[in-house]
């Protein structure tokens, strides 16, 4: 059986049955990071919806309206979409494991560093899947189907129609729900995308299984975001690794 590319969104559904998800695990081993979050920082970042009137705007910061026709996954989605490179930290009880994602013409990268020890997935295009294990030195080599890339892509790659949105007045964060393609994402839910309420530029990305309470989410900031590295993308030199 063909080792699957390691995604982000296929935390989701490690979490649908569980009140709490714990564990980690490198790009090579064909399973996803997920963790409680019942962490301090985790319980902060939450999108949980509060008692407060949801259509209220934080006057001043923002003017979002969350009846309206603008949506900020939109703008985002016109200007990254099948072109982007992003830097994530998990919400994690590990103090944030760090992730890469980088998308491009069908092309994928995604790399994990936990705890200063980086595995990554390669999808250049050439039909196979290059694992490489820093940590360990070793690779190995696996057939794509030419969809991979897609389960890489956590910013669209899942993403359906929308859902609702929530405006958090505490930190003028927009919050958008959108409902997730389980074909891609291995389990129903949604995902929720945490937008700076004054400049719409993405802060937060969550997902949020169905039939789960939040405590059961899976929680990741955004530490940056940009155009493609095409270098990335390319059939990694293994020269230094052993096959395993």
């Amino acid at each position: 059986m063909n080792k699957k590319m390691v995604t982000i969104i296929a935390a989701l559904a490690m979490c649908t049955a569980m009140a709490g998800c714990t564990g980690s695990d490198t790009a090579s081993s064909s399973k996803a990071e997920t963790t409680t979050t019942t962490t301090a920082a985790a319980e902060s970042a939450a999108p949980a919806e509060s008692t407060a009137d949801s259509t209220s705007a934080n006057v001043g910061t923002t003017d979002y309206d969350v009846d309206g026709d603008f949506r900020a996954f939109e703008q985002m989605k016109d200007k990254y979409d099948g072109n982007y490179l992003a830097n994530l930290t998990g919400q994690m009880s590990n103090n944030g494991t760090k992730y890469t994602i980088c998308i491009k013409d069908g092309k994928a990268y995604q790399a994990l560093t936990v705890q200063g020890m980086k595995s990554y997935t390669v999808c250049p295009g050439d039909g196979k899947l290059y694992n490489v294990s820093e940590g360990t030195t070793t690779y190995s080599i696996e057939d794509d189907d030419g969809n991979q890339w897609k389960s890489a892509d956590i910013l669209f790659g899942a993403t359906l129609d929308f859902d609702h949105a929530y405006i958090d007045t505490t930190t003028n964060v927009v919050q958008e729900y959108y409902n997730l393609d389980s074909s891609v994402s291995g389990g129903e839910g949604q995902i929720v995308y945490g937008f700076d309420g004054a400049t719409y530029d993405l802060k937060q990305v969550v997902l949020l299984p169905e039939g789960a309470d939040e405590s059961s989410a899976v929680y990741f900031t955004v530490d940056s975001i940009g155009e493609a590295d095409d270098s990335l993308l390319a059939v990694p030199d293994l020269s230094a690794y052993t096959k395993e």
